[in-house]
């Protein structure tokens, strides 16, 4: 069941008297996913990022922090959904990505990984992946691969529109870009 950010949001701030506890609560579910995410070897610990949108403000990891070691400090100030690519660059050489996502669909959150797996398999099959087992299949569906260079606005237009009709994509030798 995909969440709307509205119902998303009135679950996650709840009970919240402040902002800095919301930051607070974001940076923790970050650093939550980003060690999960390292420990079953989805990817490198340095390889990815991970972002949430609250209303239009978009926290994201830092450019170059390991995923299973996030701090405080290591989730980038938000920046608004509706600002230039460029004001990110610090956060996130993908912050295109990430932000045409957000703009083309409901998604909460964006785990992008790069799984040596995803990118093995996007290099053999340029159409798209299919997951084999029960939980792949029901939770993600086909998964198109798409094409276009690191951080640019092909791989934003790509990647958006793939995600308007599929959970998943994979980056052609790049990576996967899940949404929830």
């Amino acid at each position: 069941m995909r969440w709307s950010r509205a119902r998303s949001l009135s679950s996650f701030v709840q009970g919240r008297d402040s902002m800095t506890k919301i930051c607070d609560g974001i940076w923790k579910a970050i650093s939550h996913f980003g060690r999960k995410i390292v420990q079953a070897c989805l990817t490198a610990s340095r390889f990815g990022n991970i972002n949430v949108i609250v209303v239009d403000q978009i926290f994201i990891t830092c450019t170059g922090s390991m995923l299973d070691e996030i701090g405080e400090d290591q989730v980038g100030a938000p920046w608004i959904l509706a600002e230039s690519c460029s004001k990110g660059v610090i956060a996130s050489t993908e912050n295109c990505v990430h932000r045409a996502v957000y703009q083309a669909t409901s998604a909460g959150a964006i785990i992008h990984t790069h799984s040596p797996y995803a990118v093995a398999i996007s290099l053999l099959d340029g159409g798209s992946i299919e997951p084999v087992d029960g939980e792949g299949l029901y939770f993600l569906g086909p998964m198109p691969i798409v094409a276009g260079g690191f951080g640019t606005e092909e791989l934003a237009k790509n990647v958006s529109s793939a995600l308007t009709n599929h959970r998943a994509c994979v980056a052609w030798g790049h990576g996967s870009l899940p949404q929830v």
